[in-house]
């Protein structure tokens, strides 16, 4: 369960870091088994994986399964929601996967969707980040307070950097938050701290991005440090569930096309109904 404060935190700043939520032996599990996944063939086991991110994770990675959906990590997300969790069928396992500034109400926002902006919804992302950020990355970068203003990120050509600002960037004195383009609000811009098995927990509607190494390059970073997230979505249970299920199912990108004939496995059935939270 969180404290008031934690809760309050997040309410305010849209994310809440919960440390330690996995233990050591967890993170060293996790990682062994998702770097031995992407270094031989197993990745392919799922048409819709590449060697970046794994998807429909559950299904054919079942292992996973009594780790990240604990009582524990059930109990934290049900008082963010105040009501029944309800898993979305998008868990999924990034690796080297650094993604640029986004909500995770974008494409929906896109395509003329609104249901997300109602008093009433509320859709949390729920990171374990199995390395620490530190000046390698490998953890979330945030926009603080951005769930309350709207989209200015739902086409990512309107605030590509500047000739100057590549060049301040190319000698280290580019500045995110300075940017009015990316950041009309001046919203702090803050490298959320994270050490490996801390689960970090963001509003949909949060302007994020991967947090990038400071000083080398993506390929100079180590394997032991090379960046693993593991994503579970949650909505609550209301009609917003049912909204963003319908939408997700009317994409046209193949993995969400499958989602029209698949169903929770029995394993993950089984656990939602001993955990009290919803698979769809």
């Amino acid at each position: 369960m969180l404290t008031t404060e934690q809760i309050n935190s997040f309410t305010e700043n849209g994310y809440v870091l919960i440390p330690n939520v996995l233990s050591e032996k967890e993170v060293v599990f996790l990682r062994t088994r998702i770097l031995e996944i992407f270094s031989t063939d197993e990745w392919k086991k799922s048409p819709f994986n590449t060697q970046r991110v794994l998807s429909d994770v559950y299904n054919y990675f079942p292992e996973f399964m009594d780790i990240t959906l604990t009582e524990k990590t059930i109990n934290i997300i049900k008082s963010l929601l105040q009501t029944t969790p309800v898993l979305m069928p998008e868990t999924a396992i990034h690796y080297k996967f650094y993604t640029g500034w986004h909500k995770d109400t974008s494409v929906q926002e896109k395509e003329g969707n609104k249901f997300h902006l109602k008093d009433e919804a509320l859709m949390l992302q729920c990171g374990f980040y199995l390395q620490d950020n530190d000046d390698l990355g490998g953890g979330l970068t945030v926009m603080q307070g951005s769930h309350k203003t709207n989209d200015n990120l739902i086409n990512p050509e309107s605030f590509r950097l500047s000739l100057k600002d590549r060049l301040k960037l190319k000698i280290g004195t580019y500045k995110e938050y300075d940017n009015e383009k990316l950041n009309p609000n001046a919203h702090s811009v803050i490298d959320v701290k994270s050490k490996a098995g801390d689960l970090i927990i963001f509003n949909f509607r949060l302007n994020h991005r991967a947090t990038r190494p400071k000083h080398v390059k993506l390929e100079s970073i180590p394997v032991e440090k090379s960046k693993i997230g593991f994503f579970n979505a949650f909505s609550i249970d209301n009609e917003t569930a049912n909204e963003y299920l319908k939408f997700i199912k009317a994409r046209k990108e193949p993995f969400y096309q499958s989602l029209k004939s698949r169903k929770p496995s029995e394993d993950l059935t089984q656990l939602s109904n001993k955990l009290k939270f919803k698979a769809l």
